[in-house]
């Protein structure tokens, strides 16, 4: 016995000298996926440095778009943060494969969304700050069918909210040095600050109850983020207060998202009304003015 195991050793070893040996595979080479953006930002140009957005990738299935859920996404909200005109993720992210499309969705600011179609975001009622202002503004993109790339992804963002700037003129009993020396404020009456804004199309819904949004003066004009939603006619839409008397509008107004809506009020003392001229921020050049006392 003891040498028939020997012999099945020596074969064994013979045997396993003559098996070739495999040829290592390559490993597929990744490829590392960027971005690059632009929007309307703090300064009407760019994001800040420290800016931080959310980003989605989405795979098409052949030459079928996929649909951005909750999870199981090819990239579920990876941050990604600004600084010096770069984007650097959180962690590295990569392409399924070098054929494979996929549609991205960003956002800002960062969050942690549970529900993509349905994603709760609030403005600040009072945004007489800069930074409360900038804090309520909310930011959407989507860069569809984008095959994969060494380069950046551009990704265009919008502005999901509505805007609001409100212009002060000297009327009755005012000049235009007495109405900059005085203590004023501006409100904005009867908007709701409450919104669902879904992540796959970026549109935001208002909803909650409606309160005051206090703008943020900005030496030249007042101005404000509103959640897309219609204030109807004969509301006290803006309250204007000059050395603690108030001057009050009542009118309606649509906001519109991803629209500037300018605001001119000239405010009279005798009768303590106020005229209001209202103009699009993209494309509506009206003036949409009337007498309200």
């Amino acid at each position: 016995m003891k040498k028939i195991f020997v012999l099945a050793t020596v074969v064994a070893a013979f045997v396993a000298c003559n098996e070739p040996t495999p040829t290592p595979q390559p490993t597929p080479e990744k490829m590392p996926i960027k971005i690059s953006t632009t929007i309307t930002r703090a300064n009407d140009a760019t994001f800040d440095n420290g800016d931080k957005v959310g980003i989605y990738v989405v795979n098409y299935s052949g030459s079928t778009a996929g649909t951005l859920g909750n999870s199981g996404n090819h990239v579920n909200n990876m941050q990604f943060t600004y600084n010096n005109n770069q984007w650097t993720a959180a962690t590295e992210i990569y392409w399924l494969d070098k054929t494979t499309k996929t549609d991205f969705y960003a956002y800002y600011p960062y969050g942690t969304p549970t529900n993509v179609s349905s994603y709760a975001f609030a403005t600040k009622a009072d945004q007489s700050s800069e930074a409360n202002y900038w804090a309520s503004d909310f930011l959407w993109g989507k860069a569809a069918g984008i095959a994969p790339t060494e380069y950046a992804v551009p990704i265009t963002t919008k502005h999901v909210l509505s805007n609001i700037l409100v212009y002060l003129v000297a009327g009755e009993g005012f000049t235009a040095e007495t109405l900059a020396a005085a203590t004023k404020t501006v409100k904005i009456n009867n908007v709701k600050t409450a919104a669902q804004i879904d992540l796959a199309t970026g549109v935001a819904t208002a909803t909650g109850n409606v309160t005051t949004v206090t703008a943020w003066n900005t030496g030249e004009y007042y101005r404000a983020m509103i959640v897309p939603q219609t204030v109807a006619d004969g509301t006290n839409l803006v309250t204007v207060t000059i050395d603690g008397v108030d001057y009050v509008l009542a009118s309606g107004m649509t906001f519109a998202a991803n629209k500037q809506h300018k605001c001119t009020v000239t405010v009279n003392k005798s009768s303590g009304g106020v005229n209001i001229g209202i103009g699009g921020w993209e494309t509506d050049e009206n003036d949409y003015g009337g007498d309200a006392e």
